[in-house]
């Protein structure tokens, strides 16, 4: 009996041990999130992650908002680590997110430390080396190195520009020796997700307004 009540509390003594380790790291997450939701210029909207796709057939997760929530088509999934996606389907309380890593997710992209509008190329799943993202189109003349930080163009129309996608771990030629290509490290760890960001709201850029006195000096006198 003495034998059975001592395991009995080393058993209840793990199980609580393993719960404050769980709270722990979920406060952290929480931290980081909130954090991330003060510094951001978007409007965010927190979200969890309630399933993925248990085929392996799409990089596929399902979050815990909806149209309900203001969530639409193709708005942009983020955490404070960078880009996750975008919404694919929609229903009332939940919708399905299609993550960087699906060979049908397509980005435009540039490299941060060189930002050549020229060089922007297409961030796209890398279904021959499971959990990278492959960059392609990128000119020869491209100024591209291993660690160099990838970071979305901004065009296209679906995700805001300057969105972390990760960074690049090799650089080589495509298949046809035409162009650059290279492997990037996402910088989501999209097998450990939990909480997200649906970006719902992007700031519009206002134009700079023109004083009086400018606009008297561009309007030609006539002369």
């Amino acid at each position: 009996e003495e034998n059975k009540r001592l395991k009995a509390e080393l058993a209840a003594r793990d199980h609580h041990d393993y719960r404050l380790l769980e709270l722990q790291k979920e406060n952290y997450r929480l931290r980081e999130m909130l954090g991330f939701k003060e510094r951001t210029e978007y409007s965010l909207l927190p979200a969890e992650v309630i399933a993925r796709d248990p085929s392996h057939w799409f990089e596929t997760i399902i979050i815990n908002k909806g149209y309900a929530d203001g969530v639409e088509k193709d708005m942009a999934v983020v955490t404070s680590q960078g880009l996750v996606g975008n919404i694919l389907f929609v229903s009332r309380n939940s919708s399905q997110v299609l993550m960087l890593t699906d060979s049908r997710r397509a980005v435009s992209a540039l490299v941060q430390r060189s930002r050549e509008p020229g060089f922007i190329g297409i961030v796209e799943g890398y279904p021959e080396k499971d959990g990278y993202l492959r960059v392609t189109n990128l000119p020869p003349e491209a100024n591209i190195q291993p660690g160099d930080a990838v970071i979305s163009s901004g065009l296209g129309g679906v995700f805001p520009k300057g969105l972390v996608i990760g960074h690049i771990l090799e650089i080589g030629k495509d298949q046809y020796g035409l162009l650059q290509q290279a492997i990037v490290v996402p910088a989501v760890n999209f097998n450990r997700l939990e909480e997200v960001f649906i970006i719902v709201k992007i700031p519009v850029e206002e134009d700079n307004p023109v004083s009086n006195s400018e606009q008297e000096e561009a309007v030609p006198s006539g002369e």
